[in-house]
């Protein structure tokens, strides 16, 4: 029964990494550049748990339309990027809350995260097939 569990949780990654991966690709072809400044950190829970502090940067930035859009990378780090510190951004022009990122950070998630977590859940998923 564990293996199965094991099989199933590997599979679950590649889905995971799957999904990161086709997400990023769908931005990529409609993605819009723009220059942004971060404004403010945000205190979030580190991988360690409550006793980890990490930041996530708060950056601001204009669409291409002229509208001012506030937003947070989905990277965080300690002690975070400095306010007034310049920064590309990509968004896409339907959705700019929802998909604006820092241009590196994009890069990382498209492709170093989403292949990551599809290697390791092929692993996973390879180990705990073959106990079966």
């Amino acid at each position: 029964m564990g293996n199965l569990i094991g099989v199933l949780l590997g599979v679950a990654l590649v889905c995971g990494g799957v999904y990161e991966v086709v997400k990023r690709l769908r931005l990529q072809s409609r993605m819009v550049r723009a220059a942004g400044v971060f404004v403010g950190r945000d205190d979030v829970m580190g991988p360690g748990g409550p006793s980890t502090a990490s930041r996530v940067g708060r950056f601001r930035f204009t669409t291409a339309q002229g509208r001012p859009v506030e937003a947070t990378s989905s990277l965080y780090s300690f002690p975070g990027p400095k306010p007034g510190r310049s920064v590309t951004v990509i968004y896409d022009p339907a959705r700019p809350e929802d998909t604006a990122e820092r241009l590196g950070v994009h890069y990382l998630q498209l492709v170093a995260i989403g292949p990551l977590l599809m290697a390791v859940g092929v692993a996973v998923a390879a180990v705990n097939a073959a106990a079966l």
